[in-house]
């Protein structure tokens, strides 16, 4: 049994690999390595932590909700792009809370992870308000259209 200073080793080496099994790596490491995952998601190495954030996703434990939905509002966009893709593994009480905060954000990128999350999760009829916001108000069209679908098909 590693110690966790080799665990945060064998996490670190993992994550700085290029292409990564997140499935195969949650199972590997585990709930134990969620503070190492969390460090990283607020730390200022963006590659790590945007992968952090992704292998956060993939980790079954109570805490993860509450880390995918702070990294919603991380300073780098493609951690917030992480969890709002995140939520799709999450109950979809606790995804609502991540994508209250990926719904608002001003990123296109993020907004279109959100928008499939929140149809993926069908909690489309949740999010009617915002989604009728984007449709109307956002300037990226591929989002707005997107959002404008999406509303269509809960009415």
């Amino acid at each position: 049994m590693p110690t966790i200073e080799e665990l945060n080793e064998q996490v670190i080496a993992f994550l700085r690999q290029d292409e990564l099994d997140y499935p195969g790596g949650a199972a590997k490491f585990g709930p134990a390595v969620l503070p190492l995952l969390k460090a990283l998601i607020d730390g200022n190495d963006e590659n790590l932590a945007i992968k952090a954030a992704y292998l956060a996703g993939y980790i079954k434990h109570d805490s993860v909700k509450d880390i995918i939905t702070d990294a919603a509002s991380n300073k780098f966009t493609a951690v917030r792009v992480a969890a709002a893709y995140g939520s799709q593994k999450l109950s979809a009480t606790d995804a609502s809370k991540v994508l209250e905060k990926s719904l608002v954000d001003t990123d296109p990128g993020v907004l279109k992870v959100a928008i499939r999350s929140v149809e993926s999760l069908n909690i489309a009829k949740n999010f009617k308000t915002q989604l009728g916001n984007i449709g109307k108000a956002q300037l990226d069209l591929s989002v707005k259209g997107f959002a404008n679908d999406l509303i269509k098909k809960i009415k």
